[in-house]
């Protein structure tokens, strides 16, 4: 058998569950920072009070952006239960 054998694994090993989750929460704190810059972009302080404005290109790439980020990191939670390629 040797080295050319391989072993059928049921799960990731450890430091392939550390990676996963350590990737899922900087993809969270990318999707925190998004939705910041949605807000900073879209929300004015005025004299007067709180105004919101529409139609900027920052606005605009801003909220692209947040829904890119959202998009990636469901998309790594939902693979998070399911093991990788490499641990298949």
């Amino acid at each position: 058998m040797g080295l050319l054998s391989s072993k059928k694994r049921s799960g990731c090993r450890t430091g392939c569950i550390i990676m996963k989750w350590l990737i899922a929460l900087l993809l969270f704190i990318v999707t925190v920072a998004a939705l910041l810059g949605v807000y900073a972009t879209h929300v004015l302080n005025l004299p007067g009070g709180v105004g919101l404005q529409f139609g900027s290109t920052s606005g605009s790439l801003a909220i692209l952006a947040f829904v890119a980020s959202v998009t990636v990191w469901v998309k790594h939670m939902i693979r998070l239960g399911k093991p990788c390629e490499v641990c298949k």
